[in-house]
């Protein structure tokens, strides 16, 4: 055998090992969390039983990339990351290492992680108080899906919300008085805010579409978030009291000249530090295999915070989710399956340039969220 050949069988050989690997089961969301984008779901539904895992999506033998720029290969080393010396100096995040999702928090540079939570249910989508001395995060421990505060040493845990339907999302007010969420109570998915007690709960969003994923900008008079109300998951603002609801991306693309123009799906708004930008997720670059067939993965994306100016960050032929800026705005950190071997933690800058792993683990390890 030629050292050709030997190199494709070694190829085939690791596409077909992320095949076979295991993926996404978190909740809404997040939506792991939200909705994955295809067979959209409002909600990210988030495993019942601790024996949830995460699978790597399903990759075509062969790959044409639609986008412009060059992809990075699975197979790609990244630098060993550097600790950030300003802004936050946590991050937190959700990962199954200990058989089931629990809470943990680690240095920027992904070193010390410490496991907050260990009850026997799932707890997830971690989410910082402004003052950084609570962390919200979400459990199914009392059967159902809810929202629940700690302190951040884990210490303190206390559920706010109480209704039979899914509640989850929970992101802080900056002022730190309300936490907008996302809840299954009146029938479908839809954005509240409630006390930081978890008392006094409001709806914002009434639609018979699904809304979900919000997250408020940062002088606290806008909110962002999901919805399906035009037919795909679109990322959509409003005012803090649930008026003037705009979408923002309403993106429809077309693979090639060939292919039959479809609507993409938008989703995990993240408001920049200084409110002038929006992170998010998108599958609308694509692949197209040798059948001419679409395979969906996703990638980060950042506009300004009217919708304008939209630019792909990352270039992986992997799906790339949940990003989140760092506290001085000049970093972003997401998840990714670029390496193959489950869900991970990256860090890069707010440019999409210097990628690095933060958790190295085997385990999945999702939503990030980065301390004030």
């Amino acid at each position: 055998m030629t050292q050709s050949q030997t190199t494709i069988v070694a190829i085939m050989g690791i596409v077909t090992g992320i095949v076979l690997l295991t993926l996404i089961g978190v909740a809404l969301y997040y939506s792991f969390s939200a909705p994955h984008l295809q067979g959209l779901e409002p909600i990210p539904t988030v495993g019942a039983t601790k024996s949830t895992t995460l699978t790597a999506p399903t990759l075509p033998a062969t790959l044409t990339p639609i986008p412009t720029g060059t992809l990075r290969p699975a197979s790609t080393a990244y630098p060993t990351p550097t600790r950030i010396p300003v802004g936050g100096n946590k991050i937190a995040f959700a990962s199954n290492r200990g058989g089931d999702f629990d809470i943990y928090v680690m240095n920027t540079d992904g070193t010390d992680p410490i496991q907050l939570t260990s009850s026997p249910a799932m707890e997830e989508s971690p989410a910082w108080s402004p003052d950084g001395s609570r962390i919200a995060f979400i459990s199914d421990r009392d059967g159902d899906v809810e929202i629940y505060a700690m302190d951040v040493d884990g210490s303190g845990q206390a559920r706010l919300t109480d209704s039979p339907g899914f509640d989850g999302d929970p992101a802080w007010s900056p002022d730190g008085e309300r936490i907008a969420f996302s809840s299954l109570r009146d029938g479908n998915s839809e954005i509240y805010v409630m006390d930081a007690d978890g008392t006094n709960p409001v709806r914002l969003t009434k639609d018979e579409a699904h809304d979900w994923g919000a997250t408020w900008s940062p002088d606290g008079t806008q909110i962002a978030f999901v919805s399906e109300r035009d037919g795909d998951a679109e990322i959509y603002a409003m005012n803090a009291d649930g008026t003037n609801q705009t979408n923002l991306t309403n993106f429809a693309f077309k693979i090639d000249e060939s292919y039959t123009d479809r609507a993409s799906n938008e989703r995990d708004p993240a408001w920049s530090p200084d409110g002038r930008h929006i992170a998010f997720t998108s599958d609308r670059d694509s692949f197209v295999d040798d059948q001419g067939g679409e395979t969906l993965n996703t990638e980060i994306y950042v506009m300004d915070a009217n919708g304008a100016n939209q630019t792909r960050l990352t270039r992986h032929i992997a799906w790339d989710e949940s990003p989140v800026w760092s506290p001085n705005g000049e970093h972003i950190v997401f998840i990714t399956s670029v390496d193959a071997a489950g869900w991970e933690v990256y860090r890069m800058n707010a440019d999409g340039s210097d990628l690095a792993n933060l958790t190295v683990n085997p385990a999945d390890d999702v939503a990030p969220a980065w301390s004030p």
